[in-house]
């Protein structure tokens, strides 16, 4: 049964962290994959708060092998630079850096900039770390806007958040930015963690404000590949279709397994998704 294009697939190139970029787009050729989801602050995309590589080269990587990068995600999961940071300083030097993994994205022809919550601190009340992620990313939506990008940003674990773990925090954020270049986007592992449904986030932002997807199986925890959790596939994509989503299925693989050998997972993984992508 095919429910959607295999032109709609993404892959993040996070789990190819060891190997370089042109390795990782060569893999995606040979698998007949369209779309990449590039991720910044690491060897082969580098940007810091200062600058960013120069784009050139890789928007030529891409061409060549007929890629497109609809979607780059700077570095966003470590504690250099987080969306809740506290310290004047580092909140600057925060703000540099995705200000330029924006301008970076539009360089690449991206649509999107991934985001999430941040994490704040965990020894001060929820609120005001909320309320500082609120702060950076109004600055940041405007930056957004006049480089034509929309922000996507996800939820957290409860291991890695506080701020932005369940849903009603990720309305909470979304409504206090109140921008139209910041947008949402479903994880299907942050998601099930919180005993969330693909259904709930729908009800509660709509088709038009969920833009992007990691769309990984996981059981709740993990980032795996489809078959080695506990979701249904065939089940996931149908919600999305039935809500109306138009946005573009990234597996995000994390498992320390698949570092060794991220090409025959990924092998693994498209053979499981082309069941229902064509």
């Amino acid at each position: 049964m095919k429910l959607v294009s295999f032109d709609r697939l993404s892959v993040l190139n996070l789990h190819y962290y060891q190997f370089s970029l042109e390795y990782f787009l060569d893999c995606m050729v040979e698998l007949g994959i369209k779309n990449v989801e590039l991720l910044g602050g690491h060897q082969g995309l580098w940007l810091d708060p200062k600058e960013h590589q120069d784009p050139e080269p890789v928007r030529r990587m891409l061409q060549e092998r007929g890629l497109k990068c609809p979607v780059f995600t700077p570095q966003n999961c470590r504690f250099g630079y987080q969306f809740g940071v506290k310290e004047p300083k580092l909140r600057e030097k925060t703000f540099g850096f995705y200000a330029n993994g924006i301008r970076l994205a539009a360089a690449l022809g991206a649509t999107y900039m991934e985001a999430n919550s941040g994490w704040g601190y965990w020894d001060e009340p929820v609120e005001d770390g909320i309320k500082r992620t609120i702060e950076m990313h109004q600055r940041l939506a405007e930056v957004a806007a006049e480089n034509h990008i929309t922000i996507v940003a996800e939820s957290l674990r409860p291991q890695e958040s506080r701020i932005g773990c369940r849903l009603e925090q990720m309305k909470q954020i979304f409504d206090g930015v109140n921008h139209p270049n910041f947008k949402v986007m479903i994880d299907l592992t942050a998601m099930s963690v919180a005993g969330e449904s693909i259904q709930d986030w729908f009800d509660v932002f709509g088709k038009e404000n969920i833009a992007h997807a990691h769309f990984q199986d996981c059981n709740p925890y993990g980032h795996y590949i489809w078959g080695e959790g506990t979701r249904n596939l065939q089940k996931d994509l149908e919600v999305m279709i039935r809500n109306g989503y138009e946005g573009y299925y990234t597996q995000e693989l994390t498992d320390p397994a698949y570092y060794f050998d991220p090409f025959r997972y990924d092998k693994r993984n498209v053979q499981n998704l082309r069941m229902y992508m064509q």
